[in-house]
């Protein structure tokens, strides 16, 4: 390698360094009145950040994972910046499938936003004018994607992945210090909506906690499997809205995700059991013990006991551990076990929980 190159660990520092940067500078921009390309280059910059972030993750574990195709990568065009690197989609992908990382669906849902916004920020006319009447609305609706975007961005950084980035804590501690201005936003948001959520209660919603924003707005109706925005930040999040079986009891409980070896409910807390509740909600969980459905094992969780069914629309299909919504169940060429995902090629290389027809060679 050439003097003066910087060394893997230089490179990651550098490319740290630049996505908190980048973040820190979103923030700044947002608030800059009076100019338009303020609010443009914010969208812009706060998107570079959380991609250079998670790219810093994936390189955490080498970095050719960071090259778009590792089969060409060259360590002196690497380290020189010239490598064509992934995108979001492939960042998260790679972390998945080789690093063994799994990036929540929340969060990979916010950041499709936020690179969706950009996207149109920078190939596309995008209308904001300062002198608008909507311009103000332009703004709240970046507000409300940076909170969701750093909410999420926050908790991999801090809490999942504060190891690898434990010596940037203070970057992280100084951001959230920094979304002050936006936090106070969504506060005043919640106080202006806040009798709208009292009258839902009072008709009989349960209302939760948005893991996004912290404050008490999803409100659920349903009982079972569901979706809604949160009606402060606006996130998607996914509730289990159970019926108590205790018949003394018989209220609503939210069941706790990643939880479904021990839920209890929270009125009485009468234990709640999986097989039960995927009586309640699959076709799977209906089926007799004779027939061949059964629970399918979710790609994105690969929880044992499988975890994974068809909702009773005969479409819809639920994990009842990670609450991710696949779409579909196949099975396994190899094994014949289901699971959710794409069944094609997995003769050889079978899924998560098998090693597949190549995995058999090896043994042998």
């Amino acid at each position: 390698m050439a003097k003066g190159k910087p060394t893997h660990d230089e490179q990651f520092t550098r490319l740290c360094g630049n996505g908190f940067g980048f973040v820190v500078k979103a923030i700044e921009q947002l608030w800059e009145n009076g100019s338009t390309d303020a609010l443009k280059y914010s969208v812009i910059n706060f998107y570079s950040g959380v991609e250079l972030l998670l790219k810093a993750r994936l390189m955490h574990e080498h970095w050719t994972l960071v090259v778009a195709d590792p089969s060409k990568a060259d360590i002196d065009e690497f380290l020189n910046g010239e490598a064509q690197t992934v995108g979001l989609k492939q960042a998260v992908q790679r972390l998945k499938k080789v690093a063994k990382v799994a990036v929540p669906p929340n969060a990979i849902n916010s950041f499709e936003e936020l690179r969706k916004h950009r996207n149109r920020m920078v190939h596309f006319h995008h209308p904001i004018d300062v002198n608008e009447p909507d311009q103000e609305k332009q703004r709240e609706a970046v507000i409300l994607e940076q909170c969701r975007g750093w909410f999420y961005l926050r908790r991999l950084l801090g809490d999942e992945w504060q190891d690898v980035f434990a010596t940037f804590q203070h970057q992280v501690a100084d951001i959230n210090t920094a979304m002050k201005r936006h936090r106070e936003y969504l506060g005043a948001v919640y106080d202006q909506i806040r009798p709208e959520l009292e009258a839902a209660r009072r008709e009989g919603a349960i209302l939760a906690t948005c893991s996004a924003c912290s404050f008490e707005a999803q409100v659920l109706d349903d009982i079972g499997p569901q979706e809604h925005k949160c009606r402060v930040c606006l996130a998607k999040e996914s509730f289990l809205l159970h019926v108590c079986p205790d018949e003394d009891c018989g209220k609503k409980t939210l069941l706790a995700l990643e939880e479904c070896e021990s839920w209890e409910c929270e009125h009485c807390s009468t234990s709640i059991d999986l097989d039960d509740v995927l009586y309640e909600y699959t076709l799977e969980g209906k089926a007799d013990h004779d027939e061949p459905n059964q629970p399918a094992l979710c790609t994105e969780c690969v929880h044992i006991p499988e975890t994974a069914g068809t909702l009773d629309d005969g479409e819809t299909i639920f994990c009842f551990n990670c609450f991710s919504w696949p779409e579909k169940i196949e099975c396994c060429e190899w094994c014949g076990e289901p699971f959710t995902g794409d069944a094609e090629s997995t003769y050889w290389s079978g899924r998560e929980k098998c090693g597949g027809k190549a995995g058999q060679t090896r043994d042998e």
